[in-house]
């Protein structure tokens, strides 16, 4: 380019890109927005594994109950509660009676894991009179059911250590109209204030149970480290299935404050234990 010769200079102006920042509003809005997000998506994952460990505790519910039957098949009478501090998994037996009227399931005895979906041990509760020498040794009460045939037995002979257990027969209560004292009740999820003695019988799921197994659920590392529990701990239907009395609620699921309620269980009956020793080499016999 001919040196002077202002005609062939040609001037760029200075590239400036048109940057602009956010706002604190824009910033703020976009925060809440991912805030939002966030929330959504952790709670859908935690509402999926809870209903993931929901689920498989209902598996696990009903193969212990079959587990339950096979031992007494097998052995011709049902476990006491695992009633140490910390449970391994073995009856606890004094003086050839159940120790406690609840406590652990005896995981081992029945070769099952310890624990439910969320870590936690399962609750075992029986017929009250099983902790009672003279009851568990009359073959007509359903503490008999709990009955190993082992001598001795509270101090004396076991009446049924000559045959061995099974020590009930078809007579056991309950049998017919007559109704076996010690026995748990399980309450239905109709009812909305109480689950005792003043429940209506039609409200009532089960009136003989002689055996009851229990997840505690989500909350059950808590509720084990208070039990047994007082009332006013936890919602209504919690608070009864943890006050070791004779009353279980199966109640409606909830996640509502201070009504929260996800436990879970199964339970057995004479009659249950009585057609499992039919369908085995034991037998059942009359009387």
């Amino acid at each position: 380019m001919p040196a002077g010769n202002s005609d062939f200079v040609t001037v760029y102006p200075t590239l400036r890109p048109n940057i602009r920042g956010f706002s604190l509003l824009e910033m703020s809005i976009a925060l809440t927005i991912l805030a939002i997000l966030s929330y959504t998506l952790l709670t859908g994952v935690q509402t999926s594994r809870d209903y993931r460990h929901y689920t498989e505790n209902e598996v696990s519910l009903e193969f212990i109950k079959k587990s339950l039957l096979t031992f007494v098949q097998s052995n011709g009478f049902l476990p006491c509660p695992d009633s140490d501090a910390s449970p391994d998994g073995v009856e606890n037996r004094t003086l050839g009676v159940c120790s406690r009227k609840s406590g652990f399931l005896p995981y081992k005895m029945l070769g099952l894991k310890s624990s439910d979906a969320w870590g936690n041990p399962f609750l075992y509760a029986v017929n009250e009179q099983a902790i009672i020498g003279t009851a568990i040794v009359d073959s007509g009460a359903s503490a008999v059911y709990f009955n190993n045939g082992v001598s001795p037995l509270n101090g004396t002979t076991n009446p049924c250590s000559s045959t061995g257990a099974p020590c009930f027969n078809a007579k056991t209560k309950p049998f017919g109209t007559t109704d076996g004292v010690g026995n748990l009740t399980i309450c239905g999820e109709n009812i909305e204030t109480s689950c005792n003695v003043s429940t209506p019988e039609t409200e009532n799921i089960e009136a003989q149970a002689i055996a009851v197994v229990l997840s505690l659920g989500v909350n059950g590392a808590s509720a084990w480290s208070q039990y047994p529990l007082s009332e006013g701990d936890y919602s209504l239907a919690e608070d009864e299935n943890l006050d070791d009395d004779l009353y279980y609620w199966k109640a409606k699921g909830s996640n509502v404050e201070r009504a929260f309620f996800d436990d879970q269980l199964i339970w057995l009956t004479g009659y249950d234990v009585k057609y499992a020793l039919l369908r085995s080499e034991l037998g059942l016999r009359e009387q």
